[in-house]
């Protein structure tokens, strides 16, 4: 991992990827738009707000210039086979790009929700889960 980015472990990987199916369920109603005039219109189901709680607990929001990378985070937002090929930093990196963007842009999040951007971040988190433990398995014991 870059050096500006913490370690997950491989149990909050899992607490996030509770989630996926969720995500992968497009029955699932994720936010409905408040009739009152409002500033910040979007109102996420409550289940989507634990996953924000839980990104958080995990780790998986971090402090770096988001604001400066949102560029590369459209990138990955609009390419699949890039993010195919994204590694745990990046993964991080978009989740917090995503989260704290909601902050300043109201709806950026449903954006990437029905874009099903955030179902394949959920996606290529599995992936490397699973590469993760197949690296812990052949590792030899001391």
């Amino acid at each position: 991992m870059s050096s500006d980015i913490s370690e997950i472990s491989i149990e909050n990987i899992e607490k996030v990827l509770k989630y996926l199916p969720y995500f992968k369920d497009a029955n699932n109603t994720f936010f409905h738009l408040s009739k009152e005039s409002s500033l910040d219109p979007y109102i996420y189901n409550i289940k989507v707000q634990e996953f924000i709680k839980i990104l958080y607990a995990g780790n998986f929001i971090q402090s770096f210039d988001w604001v400066a990378w949102q560029d590369e985070a459209e990138k990955f937002a609009t390419d699949e086979h890039l993010l195919k090929n994204a590694d745990l930093t990046t993964i991080i990196k978009l989740f917090t790009t995503h989260i704290r963007k909601e902050r300043f842009c109201s709806g950026h999040l449903a954006c990437m929700i029905g874009s099903g951007h955030i179902l394949q971040l959920l996606k290529r988190l599995k992936t490397i889960r699973e590469e993760l433990k197949g690296n812990e398995i052949d590792k030899p014991n001391k």
